[in-house]
């Protein structure tokens, strides 16, 4: 339980291409057209919506463009109308990258390799269970497929749920875990497996 009210999630789709007339203009509109409808329908109840999840297929091949200006946008769009306290927004796309920590990406993407490596390296080291370190690599892949899924997704948090649940959980302890489980050398699922089953859902 982490203190977050119970409600839907909105699914929608955009037919937008990453390449061709009108493609940042139609995620655009049809990202804040969702964002508008999950204001007006609520944070509770049988209507209310407490999260997004826009699929959009048609950048898929161009992680650059979709990490980048797209979600530079958008940010851009939450901070112009002031609405930093009401949502937020976060990248996944099928070819996530860790972003290096050489430059801040922009809100709504993974913490940076240097900051994973911090957390892993302080966490595992107290852990019960012996487990083999893993490497640089490791620990940037066990990153990118927290983000990694079958299309490129928009997901919109409200923000009161965000700071809800941040504070009721070790934000260090949460990623290490998460890295061990996907990439951890004793029991995690690794890299393979993680490659072929998004392929996998990529044909569904």
């Amino acid at each position: 339980d982490m203190g977050v009210p119970v409600a839907n999630i909105m699914y929608r789709h955009s037919d937008a291409l990453s390449r061709g007339d009108g493609g940042i203009y139609g995620i655009m509109a049809d990202a804040w057209e969702a964002i508008s409808d999950m204001v007006a329908a609520g944070p509770s109840g049988k209507k209310g919506v407490s999260s997004i999840l826009l699929s959009a297929p048609g950048f898929d091949d161009d992680f650059a463009l979709w990490a980048g200006p797209v979600f530079a946008m958008l940010e851009a769009g939450v901070s112009a109308i002031q609405a930093e306290e009401i949502i937020g927004v976060v990248c996944f796309h099928p070819k996530y990258v860790v972003p290096d920590g050489k430059s801040w990406p922009g809100f709504g993407h993974m913490h940076s390799l240097p900051r994973l490596k911090n957390w892993y390296n302080q966490y595992s080291s107290s852990s019960a269970e012996p487990t083999t370190q893993l490497e640089d690599d490791e620990i940037a892949a066990g990153g990118a497929f927290q983000r990694r899924t079958p299309h490129a997704v928009i997901n919109v948090l409200r923000a009161e749920q965000l700071e809800a649940a941040e504070g009721r959980r070790s934000t260090g302890e949460l990623y290490e875990r998460n890295i061990r489980v996907l990439m951890g050398k004793e029991g995690g699922v690794g890299l393979e497996k993680l490659t072929n089953d998004l392929r996998l859902e990529q044909q569904i």
